[in-house]
């Protein structure tokens, strides 16, 4: 025992030399450097009190209104739509609504059914919209995701399992949720859920383009987003 206790003293020991030995290293170097301890640590102090509090920056919001088979919608999409936010995403507060034009019936007790103005086929895809904006819950993910559904290079138009499958390819999205929201209760409750939110807003046509609560026919979109800053950002500049 008492042999047990001796190791133990004399590796607490050996420890605490170590640990000596390792502050006097430090405060040695400080010092060397011209400060002492204090003097550095005041250093630290300034250094944190100089740096000003980050602010957010300011975002102008845009409400887009849209069906996926809408020929208008596609062109604006992926031709304004997508490079706007590629160069502006942390300036914007973006909703997209993936509705148009459709109609909504309830045929029993939360079970809905969509008329869409260019048929099935476009409910479905305004489904996959729908999905994956829950899904990626990143809204210039989406963008992109939504507007490679979208592209003239699509097949039939795209907007269906085979266009998400190439654009989860090509964007490193995996599509198997989103597809599968889409077929089920999950993507029928929040086409539900978008088509409440336009019916709100009663438009007559798509695409329908809100800046800040104010109505924009898309024309010249960028320049239009950028014009509604207070202070426009850097990017705005590069691109006129």
């Amino acid at each position: 025992m008492f042999l047990y206790k001796t190791h133990v003293f004399l590796i607490i020991s050996l420890s605490s030399i170590t640990v000596r030995a390792q502050d006097d290293e430090i405060f040695s170097n400080l010092i060397d450097g011209g400060l002492t301890p204090m003097q550095n640590f005041k250093a630290d102090l300034y250094e944190v009190d100089r740096k000003e509090p980050t602010e957010e920056p300011e975002k102008v919001e845009i409400k887009l209104f849209y069906e996926c088979l809408c020929p208008d919608c596609r062109i604006f999409d992926t031709m304004s739509l997508k490079p706007t936010v590629a160069k502006l995403a942390p300036y914007l507060k973006l909703h997209l609504y993936p509705y148009g034009n459709a109609q909504t019936t309830e045929i029993s007790d939360g079970v809905y059914k969509f008329k869409c103005q260019h048929g099935p086929k476009e409910c479905y895809g305004n489904k996959l919209h729908a999905c994956a904006i829950d899904y990626l819950s990143n809204i210039t993910a989406t963008v992109f995701f939504n507007s490679c559904l979208m592209d003239s290079a699509r097949k039939n138009n795209g907007s269906d399992d085979q266009a998400a499958d190439e654009c989860g390819r090509i964007l490193g999205v995996h599509p198997g949720q989103i597809k599968f929201c889409a077929k089920h209760d999950r993507g029928m409750y929040l086409l539900k859920h978008f088509g409440d939110e336009s019916k709100k807003v009663g438009f007559k046509y798509v695409p329908y383009i809100l800046i800040n609560g104010v109505e924009n026919d898309g024309s010249k979109f960028m320049k239009d987003v950028c014009a509604a800053f207070k202070h426009p950002p850097a990017a705005c500049a590069q691109a006129q």
